[in-house]
């Protein structure tokens, strides 16, 4: 797939793009109306709970109760509130922008990765009680099967006391969780984690690291610059390896410093797993500000870029692998 410029962009957005977000501008200034009468409403709740308190002095269980009902509430109604417009964004634009990328690529906005799939990446300890997530893009890029989408996996944690139970989410990922196929079997797995312990706690980090034994052997590898920036569990050292190439190890520091995010992925039966965390939504209409300027829908196609060229980034078309060493045993 050649990547696609963002001069190349800018003509599509000035020639196709523009007039479906011109007809959407309409249906979110109407929708950002709605939104201000619903702060205003929320706003003045609160107002009037901080007045009960003062003038009645209850107690400041009350404040409380009344700021977390109005906050729920509040999401709530402002997800209902923009849930259409943002349907009829991913409809109208994203999914142009995609084929604009891609044509031979399936996109689907209310469709997500499976949680078993997430699950058998094993690049996260905990499994998800909850797993939400959208965009759903298939398909093939070159000879590489693919598929991605964001994801919100959390999982759940109960606690009791005297005011009984109480129930809190954790996140275990949000991001974007990308898969493709690796034209290769693997019999264990490789795990590839941003390195926070060496950089914490420097050459004590590498024996911390090792005590995780849940995660397989650690993998001590020879790129000192990969080293620095990841570590690497697995099941086989020399599968492991095997699997970690001197040019994939390059291509992966040059894909973590192309994102300037933190980077995980795995190697696990024949296919690579890649979760790049983010803390906004992806592929997400603006609310409150136009969504006719370009930059409107310029992040959007950086980040389905980025999502693509994670092909070309591993080199995945080059169909190297043959069998692994402990394939031709035997």
């Amino acid at each position: 797939m050649p990547e696609r410029k963002l001069s190349d962009f800018a003509h599509f957005y000035a020639t196709d793009l523009v007039k479906e977000l011109k007809r959407l501008e309409v249906v979110r200034k109407a929708v950002l109306g709605r939104v201000i009468v619903l702060f205003v409403v929320i706003g003045g709740i609160s107002a009037v709970a901080v007045a009960v308190d003062v003038v009645w002095r209850v107690s400041g269980w009350f404040i409380m109760l009344a700021a977390a009902l109005c906050f729920g509430a509040g999401s709530f109604i402002y997800r209902y509130l923009i849930s259409d417009y943002v349907f009829q964004f991913k409809i109208s634009v994203i999914s142009k922008i995609v084929s604009f990328l891609d044509p031979s690529l399936q996109y689907e906005p209310r469709g997500s990765i499976e949680q078993w799939k997430f699950v058998s990446s094993r690049i996260f300890e905990h499994n998800p009680d909850r797993l939400r997530g959208d965009d759903h893009v298939t398909g093939k890029i070159g000879a590489t099967q693919v598929e991605f989408s964001e994801l919100h996996a959390e999982r759940k944690e109960e606690t009791y006391s005297s005011r009984g139970r109480r129930r809190r989410w954790h996140t275990i990922f949000k991001g974007l969780f990308f898969i493709a196929d690796f034209n290769k079997k693997f019999y264990g797995k490789t795990v590839v984690l941003p390195d926070t312990a060496e950089k914490l706690f420097g050459q004590a980090g590498s024996f911390l690291q090792s005590l995780n034994k849940a995660r397989g052997d650690l993998i001590k590898l020879e790129d000192p610059e990969f080293e620095k920036l990841f570590v690497v569990y697995g099941d086989d050292q020399v599968e492991s390896r095997y699997v970690l190439s001197t040019s994939l190890m390059e291509r992966i520091v040059a894909f973590r410093k192309k994102t300037g995010r933190p980077v995980y992925l795995s190697f696990v039966g024949s296919q690579v797993f890649v979760a790049v965390p983010y803390r906004k939504g992806l592929f997400e209409p603006a609310v409150f500000s136009r969504l006719t300027d370009f930059k409107a829908v310029e992040g959007c196609f950086d980040d389905l870029q980025l999502a693509l060229g994670i092909v070309d980034d591993l080199n995945l078309n080059t169909r190297i692998w043959s069998r692994a060493p402990s394939e031709t045993q035997g």
